[in-house]
């Protein structure tokens, strides 16, 4: 897999520094807007090559696969580019800006024989694989409760009247897309689509969300999903069952740092008397790993995936990133909140 990357803030450094703990992956050369910047960027990156003229870019034959980090409102006309001049391409979250265009992606790439994958960490991570292995141990699901709040110093440039993409319609920005993907993936992947679901947000003066809850509806029990810019909380998430309760603390649901497990009769661990102080915090035991560089393994993933031809492994990534879309797409659209790109006569089912 020999990449090119577009993009040049902080999730691209980390992405470069997953790729290059990857066996049969290299980075081959990175792309910005000038010369000047994209220079900047390979020298410190050791990157082979730099292009600030994409079209140039996507014919060169040493490339075969390009990792998209531009602004939200871009990852669809990028994609596109890179499809169809015959690239394989990894496109970081939210997948696209509405779902009619992840549907068009996904028709292109089969139609060029090319994958095309959403960099989304949380699924391919050895403590989330580790979590869906325990968790029939919580017995009947009752609740869900994900906190992915994370103050963005963003917020203070916004609230002194001045425009930033990740508030600005323009660009796709807002809570939902940006953050709460990250959690609809991470019960998505665990429990499938829900029966319903409807997005409570606080909306800005731009017409975006700086934070909301979402609300998801399963047979049996109820996911409550946070997210929020212009707030802080602890990252913490749970999945409470009748027979145990699953803890994931610390990053967030694209990390998932910490795993604990706490199983009903484990209230009292050895040496906490019952009036000690004791809470049902101090019994959860842990059960995850400590991982490496989380970006990691959604390359080695991809790497594979190409590598392989592994198309079964490849559906289901895209069918997970076709249920996530549609359920962002649809509770932005119920919730009143339009981008520059909507067509809102394509791309919907509500």
């Amino acid at each position: 897999m020999r990449v090119a990357v577009i993009g040049s803030g902080i999730i691209v450094d980390k992405f470069i520094e997953a790729l290059k703990m990857t066996k049969g992956a290299s980075l081959e050369a990175v792309f910005s807007r000038t010369d000047e910047r994209a220079s900047a960027f390979a020298t410190k990156h050791s990157a082979k090559k730099f292009y600030s003229d994409m079209d140039t870019m996507l014919q060169d034959p040493d490339i075969d696969t390009i990792y998209i980090a531009s602004p939200n409102s871009l990852h669809f006309e990028h994609s596109k580019k890179a499809l169809q001049a015959g690239k394989n391409v990894i496109n970081e979250k939210p997948f696209t800006s509405t779902l009619q265009e992840t549907k068009e992606l996904f028709d292109l790439a089969k139609t060029q024989n090319r994958f095309i994958f959403e960099a989304i960490t949380t699924i391919h991570l050895p403590n989330y694989q580790i979590i869906k292995d325990n968790l029939s141990r919580c017995g009947n699901i009752k609740i869900l409760t994900l906190n992915f709040s994370q103050f963005s110093k963003r917020y203070l440039t916004y609230m002194a009247g001045q425009q930033t993409n990740i508030f600005d319609p323009k660009f796709s920005g807002g809570s939902l897309y940006d953050i709460n993907v990250y959690n609809i993936h991470f019960v998505v992947g665990l429990l499938g689509k829900p029966k319903s679901y409807k997005y409570y947000p606080n909306i800005g003066t731009t017409g975006v969300d700086t934070s909301g809850v979402l609300i998801m509806v399963y047979d049996n029990f109820v996911a409550n999903l946070i997210a929020a810019k212009d707030s802080e909380s602890g990252y913490m998430f749970y999945v409470q069952g009748d027979k145990g309760t699953i803890r994931v603390s610390e990053s967030s649901s694209g990390v998932c740092k910490n795993v604990g497990l706490f199983l009903q009769g484990d209230s009292q661990p050895d040496g906490i008397a019952k009036f000690a102080g004791f809470s049902i915090e101090d019994a959860f035991r842990p059960i995850g790993i400590e991982q490496k560089q989380h970006m990691s393994y959604e390359v080695e993933a991809f790497a594979g995936i190409i590598k392989n031809n592994d198309f079964a492994a490849y559906e289901k990534l895209k069918k997970q990133t076709l249920d996530v879309m549609e359920i962002l797409y649809n509770c932005r659209i119920d919730a009143g909140i339009k981008f520059s790109s909507d067509d809102l006569s394509k791309g919907g089912s509500l």
